[in-house]
């Protein structure tokens, strides 16, 4: 029998991905928070929203100039709030990948080991913790409880004492979870910043001063060299195996 875990102990993770196909980095992220803060922080990002956002999905893809101040309300939900909610990501070099060596030729493999090396981070990064995963919904032949297997088998090789650490990983519609918007947003921010999109001749303006606002909030000059790997918003630049 598992052991039992209180609501406080529990660690809630939305984790979502930057585009994997269409651009030279992959970003994946995660907005992390203990289980009982989670309807506050809700409530919040949806205040945040108004009055420029009122309906439909937050996400960086819609990012405007009319609803600007609203996205930058929204991200300060995250970085006022740093007692209670953090971020924690990475991003790798998909020019650099070789699937055929190390993935058996499937793609999406290798994309299950970034989710299993970000999820192993997390839990380094709070030993007293269990948690919950929560991925924005996708297309995979993979079920989530392989994956929740993966890194519970992982967390014991490495010589986690906890029982069990990933007690739950579900998909979640980020149409209806402000924190998976969150998540989006927040990555779109960084992978547009990683791929050079910011300095394109047609960059959305809008999307060029959000990033830059969420970098200067965090305490990121480059973004390329990434962040100390315990800090509240973090950005890990994995190094690929040759």
């Amino acid at each position: 029998m598992r052991v039992q875990v209180k609501p406080e102990d529990t660690i809630e993770v939305y984790l979502d991905e930057s585009s994997q196909t269409k651009h030279r980095y992959l970003v994946l992220g995660a907005v992390v928070l203990e289980l009982p803060n989670n309807q506050k922080l809700t409530e919040l990002l949806l205040k945040a929203r108004l009055p420029e956002l009122p309906n439909g999905e937050a996400k960086w893809t819609r990012v405007s100039k009319a609803k600007l101040a609203a996205y930058k309300r929204f991200v300060d939900v995250l970085f006022d709030n740093q007692e209670i909610i953090h971020f924690h990501s990475l991003f790798v070099d998909t020019s650099q990948q070789n699937h055929r060596k190390f993935n058996s030729g499937d793609h999406e493999i290798g994309f299950n080991k970034e989710i299993y090396l970000l999820g192993n981070k997390i839990g380094e990064i709070y030993p007293e913790h269990y948690f919950h995963l929560y991925p924005d919904h996708r297309d995979t032949k993979h079920t989530p409880e392989e994956l929740r297997l993966i890194l519970n088998r992982g967390a014991a090789k490495r010589g986690d004492k906890r029982d069990w650490p990933m007690r739950r990983l579900q998909f979640r519609d980020s149409k209806e979870v402000a924190l998976l918007q969150l998540t989006d947003v927040l990555i779109g921010s960084i992978a547009f910043q990683l791929n050079g999109h910011h300095k394109a001749d047609d960059a959305n303006p809008a999307k060029v001063t959000l990033a830059e606002y969420i970098m200067r909030r965090a305490g990121i000059a480059n973004i390329v060299k990434g962040t100390a790997r315990r800090c509240k918003f973090s950005v890990w630049p994995r190094q690929l195996r040759r």
